[in-house]
């Protein structure tokens, strides 16, 4: 069961995205890794949800970088979740531990970072099961059920016997390799972005997510697939000072080969990207058309997670009937309005299937979605 992930067979139809026969119970001895920035919300009222993305993010580009590239993950917004193999379990103990030591260092903020046994959460009734989503020349993207994840990381939030102390193991350079946050948030081509969170209020209730995902196609007029909220022509870059800056929060300052090469690409990404002249060169060119392609802007873990952009009209819409399923014990749902996409990207090379582009929406995105699902639940328990 070694090679479990890279053999399951992938699907590429958006609609299947919640049908069962495309999921399969990981093996019993894997483990799930759990990393959640602790105040999220609080960070992110501050105006800090670029720093709350990017340590999202490198949770998931850690264990990429240090483990291995092929492991089903999730981003969350303000965390994530990857799946690890038992034989991963000491090397990802210490990645979870360096990350922990960075994000207090770079950025000021505690995790909630720990490793949960598939085995114990089926104890409690869980399940873990996996599917792969294909989506062209992008790397495959994890899909989950079972709710075994969303257990893991409550048991994760809610007990030390799970939680890994901050401790320096690896080096920063090596946590943070290949993610940055370069460009501005992206505007919304029809006046909104929504972050959306639904989550059958029964465990695997496929037809009411696939009630959703018909509902919002109609009212948007376009499949989920054709939703991206990601026109690289109306990106622009971040200016030189702040992309330095971010640079600099995450290298470690002093005289190596490795600072310089990563001063080194701020200096030379600037004048390439800022000022557009990226288009005189290829593979720069390609890659810059391909981005919105590298997207993980709609995916499922329990709950369907979606980015999306649309029209004020179209949103009061959308959320009309999302009350309306909530009101009749369907789902449970966050929404949170903005104006813009924030991407944080993972580019090990700029060639096809090398890069992944984390999608939120600007404002905290899905952490602030999710205040109002959580919210919907606490209700429905009292």
């Amino acid at each position: 069961m070694d090679n479990f992930y890279h053999e399951l067979e992938g699907f590429s139809n958006t609609v299947q995205i919640v049908d069962n026969r495309h999921y399969q119970s990981i093996p019993d001895d894997w483990f799930i890794s759990v990393i959640d920035v602790r105040a999220s919300t609080e960070a992110i009222k501050a105006g800090r949800y670029r720093d709350v993305n990017f340590v999202g993010a490198a949770a998931i580009t850690s264990h990429l970088n240090l483990i291995s590239r092929d492991l089903p993950f999730m981003f969350g917004g303000d965390g994530a979740t990857i799946l690890i193999k038992k034989s991963m379990y000491g090397v990802a103990q210490e990645v979870l531990q360096s990350l922990s030591f960075y994000a207090k260092e770079s950025f000021d903020f505690d995790l909630h970072a720990g490793l949960v046994p598939v085995s114990a959460v089926r104890a409690m009734g869980r399940d873990v099961k996996v599917a792969k989503y294909l989506s062209g020349e992008s790397p495959p993207q994890a899909m989950f059920k079972g709710g075994g994840v969303s257990l893991a990381e409550s048991l994760v939030k809610s007990s030390s016997e799970y939680r890994v102390a901050p401790k320096c193991c690896f080096s920063k350079e090596k946590i943070f390799a290949g993610l940055s946050c370069r460009w501005k948030p992206i505007p919304s081509s029809t006046g909104v972005t929504l972050s959306i969170l639904v989550q059958p209020m029964q465990l695997d209730d496929e037809q009411a997510v696939k009630r959703a995902i018909a509902k919002f196609e109609s009212l948007l007029g376009a499949s989920l697939s054709c939703l991206n909220p990601i026109n690289m022509q109306q990106a622009s870059y971040e200016s030189f000072f702040k992309n330095f800056k971010r640079q600099l929060s995450i290298s470690e300052i002093k005289p190596s080969k490795a600072f310089f090469a990563a001063m080194g690409e701020v200096f030379i990404s600037i004048p390439l990207f800022r000022l557009g002249l990226y288009k005189y060169f290829p593979q720069l060119k390609n890659y810059m058309e391909k981005i919105s392609t590298h997207c993980d802007f709609h995916k499922y873990d329990d709950t369907l997670r979606m980015v999306i952009n649309c029209s004020e009209r179209e949103h009061r819409a959308l959320v009309a009937y999302l009350e309306s399923e909530y009101e009749q014990q369907q789902i449970f749902f966050g929404v949170s309005a903005s104006d813009a996409a924030q991407m944080t990207c993972h580019v090990e090379s700029i060639a096809d299937g090398e890069h992944l582009h984390f999608i939120d929406g600007s404002d905290g995105g899905y952490a602030m979605a999710a205040v109002g699902l959580k919210n919907q639940r606490l209700a429905a328990q009292q």
